[in-house]
């Protein structure tokens, strides 16, 4: 099950020659679907990506570093926002459960928030939740994935890495 939800990392360095990448502030982590592989670009490397995504906008979230000079990246709610309306418009059952998960993660830092459901299926539904700064949005219906729990640690660090913030970061260790 765990095998499931491992995404992994595309650990090439970039190709392009002088990419800034390595000491990079700030940079675009792409999730390549279906196979699930992350691969973390610089701003030029990542417009030449988009330019070549024709069939579909990628899904992609900004990295940030911490300011104080740590190499943890910090997640940046913004793109995590992004990232949660683009894996809505993927109808797989895998990006709808990476969708309940960002979700989460939005409701605790207050981007989200639940409201109570309107409609039968919401009534089904685990979690409804809106943007609250978007008055005119929808509530949307999320049910969570089913999950063995002997799996819920590994799936819990692989979203993590997926995002670019390590286990002992988000422990507050």
């Amino acid at each position: 099950m765990a095998e499931d939800w491992k995404i992994q990392r595309d650990r090439k360095a970039c190709e392009r020659p002088g990419c800034p990448l390595p000491g990079s502030k700030s940079w675009f982590a792409v999730l390549q679907w279906p196979e699930c592989v992350r691969k973390d670009l610089c701003d030029a490397c990542f417009q030449d990506h988009e330019r070549r995504c024709v069939d579909a906008p990628p899904i992609f979230w900004r990295a940030l570093r911490k300011a104080s000079g740590s190499k943890e990246p910090v997640l940046d709610l913004n793109s995590l926002r992004a990232l949660f309306d683009r894996f809505g418009t993927i109808d797989d059952d895998r990006a709808r459960a990476l969708r309940y998960f960002c979700a989460l993660l939005l409701l605790r830092k207050r981007v989200l928030k639940m409201v109570p459901p309107r409609t039968a299926e919401q009534e089904r539904a685990d979690l409804v939740v809106v943007d609250p700064k978007l008055k005119e949005m929808e509530p949307v219906a999320l049910f969570a994935p089913a999950i063995d729990l002997a799996d819920l640690g590994a799936i819990k660090d692989e979203l993590l890495a997926a995002i670019g913030t390590s286990p002992q970061a988000a422990d507050g260790s």
